[in-house]
This record gives C-alpha cells, structure tokens and sequence, in this order.
C-alpha cells in the first residue's frame, strides 16, 4: 500500500507541475495536452507500472513537463498574460470608494471604469455600483444629514463603522476577483 502511495505522489507531482507549465498555453490546448498525457499515464499503469521505480521510468521517457509544454507550443505564438492590474482599473477602485469627494463626480467615472472594464463579471459590477453609491463622501453626507442631533454618539459609531465596513468589504471583494479578460 505504501509502494501505491509514492507511486501516486509522483504522478500527481509529475501533473502538477506539468499544470503549471502549461499555464501559458490557450485554454483548450492545456486541457487537451493536460488530457493526453493524463491518460497515457492511466494507461502505463493499468499495463502493470505499479512500483516506484516503474512510475518513475514511464515519467522519465515522457519526458519533462517543460519538455512536454515545449513540444506542445509548436507552431503557436505564446503572448505575455496581462497584468492582473491596469491603471484604469486601480483608478475604477479609487474613484468608486473616495470619488465622491469630487463633487460626486468622480464617483461617476469610477462606475464608467468599472462598467467597460473586462476585469469583473457583471454581478460584481452591479455589487461596485451599488454598495454606498457615491463611496464615503455621500453615505457620509446621509448619515450626517439625517441623524437626529440628539441621537447618542455610539449609534452613530455603529453606523459610520457600518458603511466603512461594508464599503471596504466591496472594494476588497473587487480587488480580490479581479482576473484578466473577464467580463
């Protein structure tokens, strides 16, 4: 049983690291390959590669996954992945939590950024619009405007924490889903 074990480690090593070699393919190509070479594993070891040494051998003559990604990327051209940032998405996330402190002006350009921005699905985007629309200035505003005098000091706290937790809480969850060619 420990013998299965290593054997086992191994080939999920050996497709581990092939995963991460083909992170640069398109998409159906690292499926397809990530695929293929999975299967041709399945296959040595149902003919009976069963110890770690048999493991071991079938790997060695299928090469190295660099070796594998580089005899699968023949013939195509391999482009560099976006960064997992731009300029205007930071200015999207900037002008949506603090931009409504220009004249709630750059509120607006930050829900246009978001809106044209391949980098969230659209329920991400209708949650960056409408999470304290106008960012802290406005819900700031509100509570401010709207809080009776007389209303003790610590319920006014649990709100301004409120809408600074919910607000950060947001522009968190934007920052973390953030992916290249979404949308």
């Amino acid at each position: 049983m420990n013998v299965q074990n290593d054997a086992d480690r191994l080939v999920d090593d050996y497709l581990r690291r092939l995963t991460k070699e083909a992170e640069p393919l398109p998409e159906a190509r690292r499926t397809d390959l990530i695929a293929e070479v999975t299967a041709h594993i399945a296959e040595a070891r149902a003919e009976g590669a069963v110890t770690e040494a048999e493991i071991r051998d079938m790997l060695a003559r299928l090469g190295t996954p660099e070796e594998i990604v580089l005899a699968a990327t023949d013939g195509l051209v391999l482009v560099d992945r976006q960064p997992r940032f731009r300029s205007r998405d930071v200015a999207a996330l900037l002008l949506l939590t603090v931009g409504g402190f220009v004249f709630l002006f750059g509120w607006v350009i930050g829900v246009v950024l978001l809106w044209t921005s391949d980098r969230w699905t659209r329920n991400e985007k209708w949650l960056g619009t409408l999470i304290w629309p106008f960012g802290y200035a406005f819900t700031g505003f509100l509570l401010k405007a709207y809080i009776p005098i007389d209303m003790p000091s610590w319920l006014a706290w649990i709100g301004w924490t409120f809408i600074f937790v919910t607000q950060t809480a947001t522009t968190s969850m934007l920052v973390r889903n953030a992916r290249p060619r979404r949308g």
